[in-house]
């Protein structure tokens, strides 16, 4: 399995949070930080998006368009001018509406979003900038996808929320596709995975994140000096190689703490920790709970 396949089958939704909005009129509606990745699509309006810590960088998104972002506080606007407020309640449903209907402009949208640490790499959500605006192609993978997802959002029925939990997956693998091959949109790292020499290291890590690896048999797998591969891989992807690896080492981990019964001692020995103790101080280290602690709560999250 190449890289960025390992990284995508890794991105999960579980208990992710809908819900489709109209309002009416002139209005801004600001989004509380929470969860690691939001996307909204536009089904109708005209209308502006833009992050609190970067107000005069907003974009235009209309009908049709989806937009990423990261876990951040943002806002999203019929009139920026207008002041800010929370978005309506739904009241347990997942549609909600605000303002007068027939006064002003209607706009609709879309809100889909990760809710739980560990759902998503993070080197996927590092390679997005805090804002990224998608125009799904009419009759694309993408366009189909993501109107059934809207489609499904209002319906019942035994699974539902796995149903859409697993469309949420398949939009954002979709979106990010179409995200990375747009050749201005293309993160450093994305194209290290084509580089010979950073791409054994890469695969390497990835394959076997148990080994002891470290700077100098990274280098040695890409016929480079200790001192050369640890340059070119940290201003390509970001980090030094054993930050990378030791993130993508957690990634794993918390794959195997959500999806398996093993315990914390076999999960630690397969990401290449020789005792419970180093892996749990790591760990809480990486996301500021133990890893029982982790489990227990993504458990009851889901």
């Amino acid at each position: 399995m190449d890289v960025l396949s390992d990284l995508l089958q890794r991105s999960r939704a579980r208990g992710a949070a809908f819900s489709r909005t109209t309002m009416y009129g002139d209005w801004c509606v600001q989004f509380p930080v929470g969860g690691t990745l939001a996307i909204h699509s536009i089904i109708d309006g005209d209308l502006e998006a833009w992050t609190v810590d970067a107000p005069d960088a907003s974009i235009r998104v209309i009908g049709g368009d989806l937009i990423l972002l990261r876990s951040t506080p943002h806002l999203m606007a019929s009139d920026a001018t207008a002041p800010p407020q929370p978005l309506p309640d739904s009241g347990g449903s997942r549609s909600a509406s605000a303002g007068n209907p027939g006064e002003g402009r209607q706009a609709q949208f879309f809100c889909g979003a990760y809710v739980f640490d560990g759902d998503l790499s993070k080197s996927l959500l590092d390679a997005l900038p805090p804002i990224a605006r998608i125009r799904p192609r009419a009759g694309s993978a993408l366009r189909s996808t993501l109107d059934l997802l809207i489609a499904q959002v209002e319906v019942g029925g035994a699974g539902q929320q796995v149903l859409l939990d697993r469309l949420l997956d398949a939009v954002l693998v979709l979106a990010l596709r179409e995200w990375f091959a747009a050749a201005q949109s293309t993160p450093r790292w994305i194209s290290a995975l084509d580089d010979p020499a950073l791409a054994p290291a890469l695969q390497a890590i990835h394959t076997a994140p148990e080994r002891t690896w470290t700077v100098a048999t990274l280098a040695g797998l890409t016929h480079q000096s200790r001192s050369g591969f640890a340059r070119r891989f940290t201003d390509t992807i970001g980090v030094p190689p054993l930050t990378y690896l030791a993130d993508w080492r957690m990634s794993v981990a918390k794959e195997a703490l959500r999806d398996t019964g093993d315990s914390i001692a076999t999960i630690a020995a397969s990401v290449g920790y020789s005792s419970e103790y180093s892996f749990a101080t790591a760990f809480k280290r990486h996301t500021g709970q133990a890893p029982g602690r982790w489990r227990s709560i993504y458990a009851a999250a889901a």
